[in-house]
Formats: C-alpha cells, sequence, structure tokens
C-alpha cells in the first residue's frame, strides 16, 4: 500500500526544466527560512500562510493603484546593464550594489540586486536569493519601475518555487503576469516578464497535475518567446510540454519536443538546458526499458553539471542516476549516488529533492530485506512531503486558481457591461445626429436641385455656342487644307525646274507645307475629338498586330538614323479600339522620340496587359525635359522658354493627351535631362464592339499559324478561291490571314523563297505578300512570278512599311497589282482582294461567254501566249489520239492540280472542259473545209472513239448535229 504512494509523489515532484534567466523583483512581503517552513506545522503553517497571502494581495492591490510608472529611457537601461555585468562573482556583486546605492544610482542598485539574487539562487542559496530580490522589490517599487517591478515578482516566484512553497510563489508569478498584461509598455523586456511569468504558472500546474492548464500556460508562454525570436525561451517551454505529454504517456510527442529543446538548447549554448534534455531523455528511455541508453544519459547530464555550482539542477542528475541503478539491481552505485545527493540536498535545504531521496532509500532497503530503515525512510520521505505540499496547499492553490479566474470573468463581464452602456449612449446620439443630418440633407438637395436646374439652362447655351464655335473651327480648318494641296501640287513640280535655286526652294515650300498641313490636320482632329463628331471607329481584335504593323513602318528610318528601334510584346491582346486612334497616338510618341533621340541612340516601344488594363511604354534615350516643360507639355503650342534649339510640342501631344482621355485611359511621362523620356500610357480593356476585325489570338511558337488548307485534287475543293500571304510577321500574317479565312482558303508563306514554292505547287487566285523579307523580297517575289508562265496570271498585293511615292513606284513596276501602307486598313485591304477576284471572275465570264475575237482582246500577251501553246498541245495530242489532263499537264510542264488552277483562273474551264471546246472547234473547222470526210472521220480525228458521243457533244455544244450544220452550211 505504501509503495504506489511514494511512486505518485514521486512522479509528481520530478523535477522539470525551470525558468532559470528570470529578470524581474518585487517586494516580498515575508522571508521566512526553508527551515522554519519545515518544522512549522498543522494549523500554524496555515494560518500564517494565509495571512501573508491576504498581506501580499493587499500591498499588491495598494501599490498598483496608487503609484504611476516611471519610464527610464532604453539608453539608461544600457548604461545601467553594463555597468552590473562588468562585475563577476556574488561578492563583486554586493560590493557593486552597496556602491550603487550609495552613489544614489537607484536604476543601477535594483538591477545589481536583481543579478546579485539570480546569482545566489544559481548556487543553491535560495534565502539569500530570497532576501536580496526582497530587497530589490523594495526599490523598485520605490522608483516605480513597472519593467523592474515584474521582474522582481518573477524571482520571487521562481525561489518559493525551488524552495518548495508552490502557493506563494504562484501569486507572485501571477502579479507578474497581471501586471505585464495592464502595462502599455511593449519593449522585448515587457514581453519577456510576460513569458517568465506564464512559464512560472505552468511549471506550477504541471507539478499539480493540472496539465490541461498547464498546456495552455506554457503555449501561450512558447508564443511570445517565438515572438521574441528568443532561443533559450524556446527551449525552456519545448522542454516543459515534452514534460507534459510524458506525464500523459504520449512518448512519441514527447520526443519531438525534446528534441526541439535540445537543438534550441544547442543552438544557444545553454550547458544547463543541455544537461537537462539529456536528463529528459534518459527519462523516456528508462520508461521504455532501455535502461543502458537511459544510464548513458543520465551520466552525460552528470558530468555537464558536475563542473557547475547551480547544485540544485545537478540533484535532478544524481536522484535519476540512484533511480536506474535501482532498477537494474546496481546497489553499490546507487547508494554512491544517493549518498552523493543527500548530502547536497541537506546543504541547499531542498525539501522536493529530500523526499525523492528518502523515497528511494525507502525503496531500497524494502527490496534487501531492511524493514526497518525502510520504515524509517518512509516516515522522513512522508513528513517532508508533507513540507512541501500537502492537501491544504492543494486546495489553496486551486482556489487561487479558481478565484483567479472569476475574477478574470467577473473584470470582462464588467468590461462587456460598460462596453454595452456605452454603445447604448453612441446610438442615442447617433440617432440624434442621423436626424439633424437627414434634416440638413434635404435643405442641401432643395438647394442642388435647384442650383441644377440653372446650371441645364446654363449648359444648353454654352452647348449651342460651343457647336457654334467648332463648326466653325471644322470649316475654316478644311479651307486650309484646300490652298495647301495646290501649293504642295505645284512645289511638286517646282523640283524639276533646271535652276538648283529654284528646286531648292520648292522643296523648302513643299516641307513647311507639309507640316502646315500636318498641323491643320491635328488641329481638326482635335476638333472631332473634343466636339465628338461622328462615331469613334470602334472595332475588335488584337491590337498587339496592329502596334506590330505601326512600329514596322519605323524600322527603315531607323536604321538611316542609326537609331535602335526595340518592341516587346509580351502577350496579343484581343480588345475594343479605335486604330485610327491608335496610329494618331503611336505616330505622334514615335515621331516625338525619334525628333529628340540623337544617332546610335535607342527608341523603345512596350505593351503588356495587366489585369483588365492595356499597359503601354513608349521610350527613348534622347535629350529629355526639365520640369518646367514636363508640367506643359500637353499643351497644345507649348515652347521651352530656355531651350537653346526652341523645340516646340506643337499639338501632336496636345492630340495623344485628348484621345487618352476620350477613350477612358490616362498618360504620364517621365523624363531626365540628358538621359531620356519615357511616356506610360494605360487603357481599360473592353469586348463590347459588335464589329469584329477577326484578329485570332497568336501562340508564342516560332511558326506561323498552322490553318493552311491545301486543296486536294477535286472539282469541288479547287473551285474555292485560294489566298496565299507571304509574310515573315507571324503577327501580321495571322492578322492578314484572319480577314478572309471565312470565305477563302488561306495559305501562308515566311519568306519570299518558301512563298515562291507554294505559290508554284497551290496556284493561288491571289498572292498578299509584304516587301520586306529575309532573302527574297517582296519585289523580287512580284518579278518571279510575273516570268513564271504557270503562275504569271495571279494578282498580286504588295503591304509593306515603305510608303514612299519611290517604293511604290518600284513596286507597280515589278508587277504588284496594288500597294498597300503598314498600318492599313482592314476595309480597304478586304476591299481590293475582292475587286481583283471579281475582275478576274468577270474576265472568265467574259472569255467563256464571248466570241474568238473579243476573247483575244481580253486577255494579256501572257495569257494568249499560254493559250495558245494549250491549243497546240491539244492538236498535237490529238493527232496522236493520246490527248488526256495528264498527258497535256506534262507537255506544259505542270502538274495537272497547277494546270487546273491556271486554266481555271484564265479561262474559268476545267482542262477537261477547256480540251472539250478545242475538239468541237477542230470538228466544226473539218466540217466546214473539209466536205469529203464522213462524220465519222471527223469524230475520230477530233478523238472521239464512238461516232454517237460526238453527236451528243456536238449537238449540246451548238445546239445541231454534225449533219444539221454540215447541211446549214451548203456542204
Amino acid at each position: 500500500m505504501v509503495d504506489p504512494t511514494i511512486n505518485t509523489l514521486m512522479n509528481k515532484y520530478k523535477m522539470l526544466y525551470l525558468c532559470s534567466t528570470t529578470n524581474a523583483v518585487l517586494k516580498p512581503p515575508y522571508s521566512l527560512s526553508m527551515s522554519l517552513l519545515v518544522k512549522l506545522g498543522g494549523v500554524n503553517l496555515r494560518l500564517i500562510l494565509s495571512a501573508l497571502t491576504a498581506f501580499i494581495s493587499v500591498c499588491f492591490l495598494l501599490v498598483s493603484c496608487g503609484r504611476k510608472p516611471v519610464s527610464f529611457t532604453p539608453d539608461e537601461r544600457k548604461v545601467a546593464d553594463s555597468i552590473v555585468r562588468s562585475a563577476h562573482g556574488i561578492d563583486s556583486l554586493a560590493s557593486l550594489q552597496k556602491r550603487l546605492e550609495g552613489e544614489d544610482n537607484r536604476l543601477g542598485s535594483v538591477i545589481a540586486l536583481r543579478e546579485w539574487g539570480k546569482a545566489l539562487r544559481n548556487e543553491s542559496r535560495f534565502e539569500e536569493a530570497l532576501n536580496v530580490h526582497s530587497k530589490g522589490q523594495q526599490q523598485a517599487e520605490a522608483i516605480g519601475d513597472t519593467l523592474e517591478w515584474v521582474q522582481a515578482l518573477n524571482n520571487i516566484g521562481t525561489d518559493y518555487r525551488r524552495m518548495g512553497v508552490l502557493d506563494v510563489a504562484q501569486e507572485y508569478h501571477y502579479r507578474a503576469w497581471t501586471l505585464s498584461e495592464e502595462c502599455a509598455d511593449t519593449s522585448f523586456t515587457a514581453k519577456k516578464n510576460r513569458a517568465i511569468s506564464l512559464n512560472g504558472l505552468g511549471n506550477i500546474y504541471m507539478t499539480l497535475g493540472n496539465y490541461e492548464r498547464a498546456d495552455s500556460a506554457l503555449r501561450l508562454a512558447l508564443k511570445v518567446e517565438q515572438q521574441l525570436h528568443s532561443t533559450l525561451g524556446q527551449a525552456i517551454n519545448y522542454a516543459n510540454l515534452g514534460s507534459i505529454f510524458e506525464h500523459r504517456g504520449q512518448i512519441d510527442s514527447a520526443w519531438v519536443y525534446y528534441r526541439k529543446s535540445m537543438a534550441l538548447n544547442t543552438e544557444a549554448g545553454s550547458t544547463l538546458g543541455i544537461s537537462l534534455c539529456h536528463t529528459y531523455f534518459g527519462s523516456l528511455y528508462k520508461e521504455s526499458r532501455q535502461y543502458d541508453k537511459a544510464t548513458e544519459e543520465y551520466e552525460t547530464a552528470y558530468r555537464l553539471m558536475k563542473a557547475s555550482k547551480d547544485e540544485w539542477h545537478a540533484l535532478n542528475s544524481l536522484i535519476a542516476l540512484a533511480d536506474i541503478y535501482h532498477t537494474t539491481g546496481n546497489d553499490a552505485k546507487e547508494m554512491e549516488y544517493l549518498g552523493k545527493a543527500k548530502a547536497i540536498a541537506e546543504r541547499i535545504k531542498s525539501p522536493e529533492h529530500l523526499t525523492e531521496i528518502h523515497t528511494l532509500y525507502y525503496k531500497h532497503y524494502k527490496r534487501t530485506g531492511d524493514y526497518r530503515t525502510a520504515l524509517s525512510s518512509y516516515e522522513q520521505a512522508t513528513v517532508l512531503q508533507d513540507s512541501v505540499l500537502n492537501m491544504e496547499k492543494v486546495n489553496r492553490i486551486q482556489n487561487t486558481s479558481l478565484n483567479i479566474e472569476r475574477n478574470r470573468q467577473a473584470r470582462e463581464m464588467n468590461e462587456a457591461r460598460h462596453k454595452l452602456e456605452q454603445e447604448r449612449a453612441t446610438r442615442y446620439v447617433g440617432f440624434a445626429i442621423l436626424g439633424a443630418v437627414l434634416l440638413a440633407l434635404s435643405g442641401v438637395l432643395a438647394i442642388v436641385l435647384y442650383t441644377n436646374r440653372l446650371r441645364r439652362r446654363s449648359h444648353l447655351v454654352l452647348k449651342r455656342l460651343s457647336a457654334l464655335r467648332e463648326n466653325f473651327f471644322t470649316n475654316i480648318t478644311h479651307e486650309f487644307r484646300t490652298p495647301l494641296t495646290v501649293i504642295l501640287g505645284l512645289s511638286h513640280d517646282l523640283q524639276d525646274a533646271e535652276t538648283e535655286a529654284v528646286r531648292e526652294s520648292a522643296r523648302t515650300i513643299e516641307r513647311q507645307g507639309k507640316g502646315l498641313l500636318t498641323l491643320i490636320n491635328q488641329l481638326l482632329d482635335i476638333s472631332k475629338i473634343k466636339s465628338s463628331v461622328g462615331n469613334p471607329d470602334w472595332c475588335n481584335g488584337n491590337i498587339t498586330a496592329h502596334l506590330t504593323m505601326i512600329i514596322e513602318t519605323y524600322r527603315d528610318y531607323a536604321r538611316s538614323r542609326n537609331i535602335d528601334l526595340h518592341f516587346l510584346a509580351k502577350e496579343a491582346v484581343e480588345m475594343d479600339f479605335v486604330p485610327d486612334y491608335v496610329s494618331k497616338v503611336m505616330n505622334n510618341l514615335l515621331s516625338n522620340a525619334f525628333k529628340f533621340t540623337p544617332e546610335y541612340g535607342k527608341v523603345s516601344v512596350s505593351v503588356w496587359r495587366e489585369s483588365n488594363c492595356l499597359f503601354l511604354d513608349v521610350a527613348d534615350t534622347g535629350e529629355g525635359m526639365d520640369k518646367e516643360t514636363l508640367s506643359h507639355v500637353f499643351e497644345p503650342f507649348y515652347q521651352a522658354e530656355t531651350d537653346a534649339r526652341n523645340i516646340g510640342t506643337g499639338v501632336g501631344l496636345a492630340l495623344v493627351k485628348q484621345i487618352i482621355d476620350a477613350v477612358e485611359g490616362s498618360i504620364t511621362v517621365e523624363s531626365t535631362v540628358g538621359k531620356g523620356t519615357t511616356f506610360h500610357i494605360h487603357v481599360p480593356i473592353h469586348n463590347d464592339s459588335k464589329r469584329d476585325m477577326g484578329i485570332t489570338t497568336i501562340d508564342n511558337s516560332p511558326l506561323l499559324p498552322e490553318n493552311e488548307t491545301t486543296p486536294a485534287d477535286s472539282e469541288g475543293e479547287d473551285s474555292q478561291c485560294h489566298l496565299l500571304v507571304i509574310e515573315d510577321n507571324r503577327d501580321i500574317a495571322a492578322y492578314i490571314g484572319s480577314l478572309f479565312a471565312d470565305r477563302y482558303a488561306v495559305s501562308y508563306a515566311a519568306n519570299g523563297r518558301e512563298g515562291m514554292e507554294k505559290a508554284l505547287n497551290l496556284v493561288p487566285d491571289l498572292i498578299i505578300t509584304d516587301l520586306m523579307m529575309p532573302g527574297m523580297d517582296g519585289l523580287e517575289v512580284c518579278r518571279q512570278v510575273r516570268g513564271n508562265e504557270i503562275i504569271n496570271h495571279i494578282p498580286i498585293i504588295v503591304v509593306t512599311a515603305k510608303i514612299t511615292e519611290e517604293e511604290r513606284i518600284k513596286g507597280l513596276e515589278a508587277g504588284a497589282d496594288a500597294y498597300l501602307a503598314k498600318p492599313f486598313n482592314a476595309d480597304e485591304l478586304r476591299t481590293r482582294v475582292e475587286k481583283l477576284l471579281d475582275r478576274h471572275r468577270h474576265l472568265r465570264d467574259k472569255f467563256s461567254n464571248s466570241a474568238d475575237t473579243d476573247k483575244e482582246q481580253k486577255l494579256t500577251d501572257v495569257e494568249r501566249h499560254f493559250l495558245a501553246k494549250v491549243v497546240d498541245f491539244i492538236y498535237q495530242l490529238l493527232d496522236k489520239r493520246h490527248l488526256d489532263v495528264n498527258t497535256l499537264a506534262d507537255k506544259l510542264c505542270m502538274s495537272p492540280r497547277q494546270l487546273h488552277r491556271k486554266l481555271v483562273a484564265i479561262t474559268g474551264d476545267s482542262p477537261a472542259t477547256y480540251m472539250l471546246k478545242i475538239k468541237m472547234q477542230r470538228a466544226r473547222n473539218l466540217l466546214e473545209t473539209k466536205p469529203g470526210l464522213t462524220i465519222e472521220n471527223i469524230a475520230d480525228r477530233c478523238g472521239f472513239e464512238h461516232t454517237p458521243n460526238f453527236y451528243s457533244a456536238f449537238r449540246k455544244m451548238y445546239g445541231v448535229t454534225p449533219m444539221d450544220y454540215r447541211r446549214g452550211i451548203g456542204i
């Protein structure tokens, strides 16, 4: 019956990893020696402790209510700490404290008392430590230093815990925690004080076996230590939480927390922490009956603590070693360590350790059969246990905890009640204010309605005046353009004069006239945008492709100026936009960028999408602008007064600002003199326009879009119009192709050489080609197409960024049927393609329905020559009786498919139909010129094996039989 009781007591008082780094001082209401507490018994002890507890509470409340905290600066605290830290050893700290107290350095004296008491406690001189910390608490209270006061409370609580007076220790730690919660200080020391208070309370609850409350307090302490990034503080709390798991029998979790503690202690270099972790490891090994490993861990722990003067912690390792040797039956070792432990525990007067030691003596003597000595040891353990913690103390601690909880709940209820009353008062005041506001709003609303009526009348008058002014402005700008057109035309003609002076004057007139015309056009644009004349031509499509075409128009100019033009588009963006607006904005910004960028500079354009906004940057490495110019950059006709070159912004940037505002966007500018300028534009992305430009989304693959349709050798597919797009820029190629993909078959080629191969293979109805391409350019494509008999009939449209008259004339001379400048208008390109295809369709229709003479007149020389060759080969093959489509194609050095596409494009007839027409023409000629030939002979000469087939074909072609035709001509 005795054994379980003693084991329970041992488990309850197994030493935990207690906080040994507290930094607080508070006046203790009493200072009793441990020997006196042990000797006092029964009612006397209970009465004294109750009275002292009450006295603590009263003193604490009086002090906390009546004293205002004094705040020392961090620098003052650092100075005092450095002075105290320079003293080493108990004697040095004692003499330093007396000197500081004599110098009236009160803060330094409090800190010296704190560190002096801690040094005494570390050497297990608990009574002396308690006296020193009590004095420190008195001085901290006298100067009203809250931080040192809280540290004193925690230190005294720790002293009493080491002495085994847990109920009093609880009071001190709780008071320290309450002060920390109520204090507004958020410094490191204030937060550390709170963590130490929670740690002390957690250890007390754990000793009592209240693991739920202990776990809550210790986890709060751990959270604070983590916020402070305190390695040692975290190690302490991880170890304590591991002890809770061990007591609950959750060994795996205990291992996890103990190992975390060991890692943190190792990082902090704490010998005490490492030693205690080895003790905890040994305890877990013992529970799993791994006694060798447990002994090794205990020995390691004792070896680390042996050189330390902290005998109180060293006792843990000695008692653990004695216990493990008792378990393994090594009586000699057990008695050796018990003797050492008993001597130390009696010297430092630790009833907790003496209780465990006498309990182990009891177990040893009981096992060896010395029951008299065993009974004596048991009685001593029981007396010591009662001095540390009897049921009266346990109940008092639990009652104190309940009172703490009740006080906390009462405080929360009072706060809630006070808050409710405040909310009610606020609600009543709010209702009153709301009524007054509503009344005021009613008056304001009446005034607003009246002023709006007046404003509406004024607005209508101003609108009429504005319309009159803007109509006049629009009309006068149109009037300017008529004489300017005449001036530009005459100046161009004068440039052909023989005299150089006249030519130079003509060029000057043309240059100034073009500048004036540009200015007039921009003023007209501003007028249109401002007055909302007409509806903007909104369309939906790939704005990235449109921007790409605009940038391409500046490539040649950039190369001629040795300027690096860089364009970066992160992705294809589908959105509503006005192509004319985009062109005007980009042309103005790029013109300005090139105007002010010197040779070997750089102009870059970037466009990307973020959320529902399109962002566009135009940057240059030009001269830049000063702050004065930047503030007026979007004003029409502004010129920088201090600029020696008299650089003016004209109306271009004003037009850009007007356009961006019209589409609900924004434009800003950054500039540094001598480094360059960057314009930032962002506009909202909408997709509401019903007019679709048909621009497809382009992926990031290096290939052209794989939507090529290759017709097979069938009449149905060959009857569909086929377009070939030759363009090295995949975005523009996809854009062009997408304009016609819903009506025609479209093929793509990335350069001129590939385009020629596909043109010969497909014989398309129309070719759209770029001018500037790697390898074979667009002009060479035109020349080779016109020089090839198979495809020389195909219409060609050249689309390019080269927009000078000279380049356009070169393109037309090379054989282009149309010449469009980038960025082209989609409707214009569609119209050009439709007109060219319609013209060829009309020519084919007229060819098939007109007489031979008319046919010859409608064909070009190249087409007449080709058809003559076809007819000659047909006659040759008829004579040899080998006429068929494949043989005819071989004779013409063409594939049957090429022959089919070529004949259909010129005549509108397939090869079979065209050969039949030639046969019928020959038959009619023979009927007219060879009366001696029979109908059967004529059918044979015309390639018909069966005469009935010849009769049927002739009647279908001419409406009469061959015999009737011969009779009709009188043969």
